[in-house]
């Protein structure tokens, strides 16, 4: 089964449009997710990279991260606003449409 290379591209470039949506949708349920104090924790999250652009150069890329020192212990349930974590509940409702 052959598939030409415009039609190869052509697929990755909506392969990695999906992706970036998607990461739009991650990045927003993230923000929205992280417990509020300061609001130091929620500014912290970044997009360092299009998922998108990841796929179609075959990267291995981080795509969204968050340097805040205390972010780990927010994503292991320290807050009692999130105590089952950030990251792991955000990729469950984020999977879902």
């Amino acid at each position: 089964m052959g598939v030409s290379t415009k039609a190869g591209k052509e697929l990755l470039k909506e392969i990695a449009r999906d992706y970036n949506e998607y990461q739009t949708r991650l990045f927003t349920n993230l923000v929205s997710s992280t417990p509020i104090q300061t609001g130091q924790a929620q500014r912290g999250w970044k997009q360092v990279e299009k998922m998108g652009k990841v796929i179609e150069t075959k990267g291995k890329k981080i795509v969204i991260r968050n340097d805040i020192p205390y972010i780990e212990r927010l994503d292991k349930g320290w807050s009692g606003q999130a105590p089952q974590g950030i990251v792991k509940p955000v990729l469950n409702r984020t999977r879902k449409p």
